[in-house]
């Protein structure tokens, strides 16, 4: 039924709603097919309410063509175990809770559980789609097995070979599905005879060889287990009855009677009931008596032989020539046997007063009558001793008893007037607890019968069975205290008391467990923590009320799973790291440390920067934070960034920390000099300065740090007309006039500075052109320039003779005599320009400072100086 009809059939009913039904079919004629939908949601059976089973609206953004603000979700026929949220389209369990085997039969539990629901989708209260929504109903284990018949029964011959399987038409059912419903069937009680064979069919395995006649009924219990946890089970009695087969022949207790018969006894009288044994049954128990060839003709006129039945009787046709003493040998046959032979003695006596008599005295414990006997008392065990008063000796050799009873008649003495009562089995509570012996004997008047009642008490013979050697289970950690885990079951073939069974945890099961005494459920008293224990092993031990007890002991395996309950840990939050500058890309420059106490994905931590430094990386593989790339101290000493570690579980767990990498300086900066300006600087030293004033000062940086950073100034070559008047600080950089100015030492000094740090394991050095002029004044600026411009030949510092013609010498002329006035005219001329031109810059300004800076320089490391950006040349303006 499409759309359009389905809401026909719900709207029918009235005008208005054919109306309304007729234009939804105009408005869903326009709806295209593709937009119908479905979707399939699983949800566990027998949940509380609340719980949440899928959303729609989720699961149709993909699906959706069209935008609409205000959606709503309606289910075209409610459904009382589910509820719809119309605003968010949530579908959640209700009150009445999902019950699977309700909802789906049976006979349909090799397919799933699935129940289908229309929903429909408005927008703005007009429709817009239909989603057919699959709910598939798992199944929980909440049905145990159950055999229809509560008894069954199995016929199986006793000459079985070992190893023959016997199918059996009983199978219990389960309503649950999967592993839920029945995995297994066993026996319980089986004494190791018989076996289960578990399959399609069950069949009952024959696991020793049978005797009927030993013992002809097998009793147990047959018990089907299905796969939940914990498993649930179901019983039934299983009776095994023994067939019989012709594999035994009669028997006679003893091969020689005596009995006396008086002589005035009536026809017809019996005189002896033969009672020959054989252990089979039916067809293969039948016996016919018949006389020997030896027997005289006289003697088989006078006694007469039933041969079905045994019993010898009196013809009466008896003369006084008649013999007072008869040899009778009757032969008992059996089919497929040899004849078994006796021997009768009938002695005919005269007529006697006394008539025969039986008495018992009891030999067990008896009460009213009754004996009471253990059922663990061994064969051959007397009861009672049965004393046979015949002084006629009439019931001689005719004493038996009847029916097929475990006890029989052991004479006592040799003159067969007392037998002892014995067992001729071990007794068996479990499979019969009373008997009625009938000790029978008759005499040519009379049958003469005595009852003996038998009670067998029942001992604690049977120690309580487990159905498995072992229990185990799983559950999660963080359960709530009281968590059910298992049931542990156990029988006891005893009955009462004895077979009764309570359930003790042993001495080694932690004290957190406890068990139920009677029912065999174990629980869990305290929440479980995976991290602390995984394993829990210990003993159970089924014990019966018996005097004294028995009892079985069985192991009980507990594995705690892992839940996601641990957030990942660092071993600090804050990690400090250092590395040279000069560290290498993808070299390690420390381990993360970080763990956490969950199993599996729930423990599986990776570890990610957070704020995208590009400079550094997480190498997961071994722990480690490496360096992504290369690092300078000079623009950046430290490097601030934070790491999360987030873990697999589901949801995740997350722990960050605060990464500090600090970089260390190496020497790979050298000295940068800032003042003066360049090689061609140069500053005016008047002659009246004084001896030992500053003339010039030298600034540098170096951009390293630490003593990578300490500068040393030296002189390292000299020019001028008295190259050592002056002197450096080697740790300021300050050159000062070492002696007092005079005339001969006008004129340009040129100093070649070599500035160097300290660094290690290679120091680094710049140099830098000092020129300073000696004279009162610059008069030829140009010639002065032109001057520094021109290659300059440096005394070495280990020289310490003057040179005697410095500047000429840097002018490349040849210092010999016919030279020398010239040379005197022009540096008279020069010093009286130089000395005016000075005065009248004096004059203009009052006060010329010399210690000047680099425009826009910055100089960290003498911040407390003031400097002019000006140059030394500027300065002499």
């Amino acid at each position: 039924m499409d759309l359009k009809s389905t809401f026909c059939v719900d709207f029918t009913g009235s005008v208005l709603k054919k109306c309304i039904c007729v234009l939804l079919m105009l408005f869903c004629h326009k709806i295209p097919s593709y937009l119908s939908t479905e979707f399939e949601y699983k949800v566990q059976e027998n949940e509380d309410e609340g719980v949440f089973i899928g959303n729609i609206a989720n699961d149709l953004v993909s699906t959706l063509d069209m935008e609409c603000d205000s959606l709503a979700y309606k289910f075209m026929k409610e459904v009382e175990y589910v509820m719809l949220k119309n605003e968010s389209g949530e579908m959640y369990t209700t009150k009445q809770r999902i019950d699977r085997e309700t909802l789906c039969p049976v006979e349909f539990h090799g397919s799933p559980c699935t129940q289908e629901v229309n929903v429909v989708i408005l927008c703005a209260n007009q429709y817009l789609q239909m989603v057919k929504v699959k709910i598939v109903i798992l199944d929980v284990n909440d049905n145990a097995p159950h055999f229809e018949e509560e008894l069954m029964e199995l016929s199986i011959p006793e000459d079985a070979a070992v190893g023959t399987s016997f199918g059996i038409d009983y199978f219990a059912t389960d309503n649950d599905a999967g592993i839920n419903s029945i995995q297994n069937y066993y026996l319980d009680s089986s004494q190791n005879v018989f076996g289960l064979r578990d399959g399609e069919t069950p069949s009952i395995v024959v696991l020793q060889s049978l005797d009927r006649e030993i013992k002809n009924l097998y009793k147990m219990k047959i018990i089907a287990v299905d796969g939940g946890t914990p498993p649930l089970s179901g019983s039934a009695t299983l009776l095994i009855n023994i067939q019989d087969i012709n594999d035994n022949c009669p028997a006679f207790n003893v091969s020689e009677f005596v009995v006396q018969i008086p002589e005035n006894m009536s026809s017809n009288s019996m005189v002896m009931q033969l009672h020959a044994v054989d252990a089979d049954l039916g067809p293969n128990a039948e016996i016919t008596y018949s006389y020997g060839n030896r027997v005289q003709d006289a003697s088989k006129k006078l006694f007469n032989l039933d041969s079905a039945t045994g019993l010898i009787t009196f013809s009466g046709s008896r003369s006084p020539e008649t013999h007072p003493e008869h040899k009778l040998t009757i032969l008992a046959n059996g089919p497929g046997c040899a004849p078994v032979i006796v021997q009768v003695t009938v002695i005919i006596i005269h007529s006697s007063k006394y008539k025969p008599k039986l008495e018992i005295s009891y030999i067990a414990n008896q009460a009213d009558g009754v004996i009471f006997l253990k059922e663990t008392a061994p064969a051959n065990t007397p009861i009672a001793l049965l004393e046979v008063t015949d002084p006629d000796h009439y019931l001689k050799g005719s004493l038996y008893i009847i029916g097929n009873v475990p006890f029989y008649l052991k004479p006592y003495e040799r003159s067969g007037n007392k037998h002892l009562v014995v067992t001729s089995d071990q007794l068996d509570y479990e499979l019969e607890n009373q008997y009625e012996i009938i000790v029978k004997a008759e005499d040519p008047h009379n049958v003469h019968q005595l009852a003996i009642h038998v009670q067998i008490t029942d001992e604690n013979d049977n120690s309580p069975q487990f159905h498995q050697s072992s229990f185990e289970t799983s559950v999660e950690e963080n359960n709530a205290p009281g968590a059910l885990l298992l049931k542990i079951f156990a029988t006891d073939a005893d009955s009462g008391q004895n077979g009764k069974v309570a359930y003790l945890l042993g001495s080694d099961a932690p004290n957190i467990f406890s068990i139920e005494r009677f029912t065999g459920i174990l629980t869990v008293s305290t929440t479980l923590d995976r991290e602390k224990e995984k394993l829990y092993t210990f003993t159970v031990s089924a014990i019966d009320h018996g005097t004294p007890p028995r009892r079985k002991s069985t192991t009980v395996i507990i594995h705690v799973l892992d839940q996601n309950d641990n957030t990942p840990s660092f071993l600090t939050n804050d990690y400090t790291f250092f590395i040279p500058e000069n560290f290498p890309s993808h070299g390690e420059i420390g381990v993360i440390n970080v763990t956490d106490l969950d199993a599996g994905l729930n423990g599986h931590v990776i570890v990610s920067i957070l704020n995208g430094s590009n400079n550094f990386l997480m190498d997961n593989s071994r722990g480690t934070l490496r360096c992504n790339s290369s690092v300078d101290r000079e623009k950046n000493t430290m490097h601030v960034f934070w790491v999360e570690a987030v873990d697999g579980g589901q949801p995740s767990l997350s722990a960050t920390a605060k990464i500090t990498v600090f970089v260390l300086d190496i020497n790979d900066n050298p000295p940068i000099v800032l003042l003066p300006q360049s090689n061609a600087s140069w500053l005016l030293v008047p002659p009246n300065t004084p001896q030992g004033a500053s003339v010039a000062e030298i600034y540098a940086v170096d951009y390293d740090t630490g003593i990578n950073a300490v500068m040393t100034y030296n002189i390292i070559g000299r020019n001028g007309p008295a190259p050592h008047i002056f002197g450096i600080n080697t740790a300021t950089g300050n050159i000062t006039l070492q002696e007092k100015l005079l005339h001969k030492d006008y004129g340009l000094y040129q100093l070649l500075v070599k500035v160097s740090d300290l660094g290690q394991p290679q120091p680094l050095h710049s140099t830098i052109m000092v020129n300073l002029f000696v004279n009162e004044t610059v008069s030829n600026k140009s010639y002065l320039e032109a001057l520094l411009h021109s290659q300059t030949v440096f005394t070495e510092e280990k020289q310490t003779e003057p040179n005697p013609c410095p500047l000429f010498q840097t002018l490349d002329f040849p210092c010999s005599p016919p030279v020398i006035p010239i040379a005197v005219a022009m540096i008279v001329v020069s010093v009286i320009f130089l000395t005016i031109a000075l005065y009248m810059l004096l004059s203009i300004r009052k006060k010329s400072k010399r210690k000047e800076l680099y425009k826009d320089a910055q100089i960290p490391l003498k911040i407390n100086l003031d400097y002019y950006t000006k140059d030394w040349n500027d300065a002499q303006l």
